[in-house]
């Protein structure tokens, strides 16, 4: 009788012991669609990333930027001094999480001479 009883127990533990440990080995819904679908940041927050990123390369202090973004591409306008400046806030830019495309519209302007 007792030997009854520990298997009907065994039986029962078994299948919501499996059911419960395999719920908590995958992630949330929210944030394991999130991860496959690749999903970009808002508009407003991949803004000021992109920004943040420029800022932390002193592009800002070379040159007069604007960053834009829609659904991870984002377009970059503005001036810079050189296309060494351009070509790396192309870098910059496509380094931050939630890019997917960048268009870089900035121009080169040279500094004035000094008469």
């Amino acid at each position: 009788m007792k030997r009854y009883y520990s298997l009907s127990s065994l039986l029962i533990a078994l299948p919501l012991l499996a059911l419960t440990s395999c719920d908590n080995m995958s992630a949330p819904k929210s944030q394991s669609t999130a991860l496959s679908q690749n999903i970009p940041q808002d508009d407003t927050s991949l803004n000021r990333s992109v920004s943040d990123a420029l800022q932390r390369d002193s592009l800002y202090a070379r040159g007069d930027i604007t960053v834009a973004s829609q659904r991870g591409q984002v377009r970059l306008s503005g001036s810079v001094a050189s296309i060494q400046d351009k070509n790396r806030a192309t870098e910059i830019a496509n380094k931050v999480e939630g890019v997917t495309k960048v268009s870089n519209n900035l121009e080169i302007v040279t500094p004035a001479k000094a008469n």
